[in-house]
C-alpha cells in the first residue's frame, strides 16, 4: 500500500502521464478516506458517493491539463471539499438552517469506535460534552490536525485561513477542550 507523500506524488505525475494503473492506484488509496471526509459535511452517504465518483471522473477526464501536486492528499481532499461546497450552494437542503455555509461535523468516527470498544461509557459521554462544547470550525480544524495528520499549512489551505489563525483556533480548541475536561 501507498504509504509516502512521495510515492503519492509519483504515481500522480505517472498517472497525468496516462498511467491507467496509477489511477487506479490511486484511486483506492483514497476512495475511502475521501468518502469518510464527505460524511463529515453530511450524512447523505449517497451524495458522498456520487461526489467521490464526480471528483475521479474529473481528475481523469482532465488529466492532461493536470499538473504536479505538493501534497496529493491535500490536493484530493481540497477537491472534495469543492465539489461538495458547490453542490450544497445549488441545494439550499443540504444546509444547516442555523449557519449560512454547510458546517463540518464529526463524531470522530475512528475515535468513536475505539472509545466504544477500550473505554466505559462515562469516558464517551464526557468526549461528547466535550466535542459539544466546540464549534463546527473548530472540530473541523482538529479533524484535519489529528485525524488526518495535515500539517499546519495543508490546514490553512483547506480553510482558507491564515496560519496564524489556524494555530489560534487549534490552540484555543485544545485549551477549551483541556477546561472542559478539568471541570468534569
Amino acid at each position: 500500500m501507498i504509504n509516502s507523500n512521495g510515492e503519492h506524488q509519483e504515481l500522480w505525475l505517472k498517472f497525468i502521464a496516462g498511467d491507467d494503473k496509477a489511477f487506479a492506484s490511486l484511486y483506492n488509496c483514497y476512495v475511502n478516506k475521501l468518502f469518510v471526509f464527505g460524511c463529515c459535511f453530511t450524512s447523505n452517504e449517497e451524495l458522498v458517493k456520487d461526489c467521490v465518483q464526480d471528483l475521479f471522473m474529473k481528475l481523469y477526464a482532465t488529466r492532461k491539463r493536470l499538473q504536479k501536486v505538493e501534497n496529493v492528499k491535500a490536493y484530493l481532499f481540497n477537491a472534495m471539499k469543492n465539489i461538495l461546497f458547490n453542490l450544497f450552494k445549488k441545494e439550499i437542503t443540504y444546509y444547516r438552517i442555523d449557519t449560512i455555509e454547510p458546517v463540518f461535523y464529526t463524531e470522530f468516527t475512528g475515535e468513536t469506535r475505539m472509545i466504544k470498544v477500550e473505554t466505559l461509557s462515562e469516558q464517551k459521554k464526557s468526549i461528547q460534552k466535550m466535542m459539544e462544547n466546540i464549534t463546527p470550525r473548530q472540530r473541523e480544524a482538529l479533524y484535519y490536525r489529528f485525524v488526518e495528520e495535515f500539517s499546519y499549512e495543508e490546514i490553512c489551505e483547506l480553510m482558507q485561513m491564515n496560519y496564524q489563525s489556524v494555530r489560534n483556533l487549534i490552540h484555543r480548541t485544545l485549551l477549551k477542550i483541556r477546561s472542559t475536561v478539568k471541570n468534569t
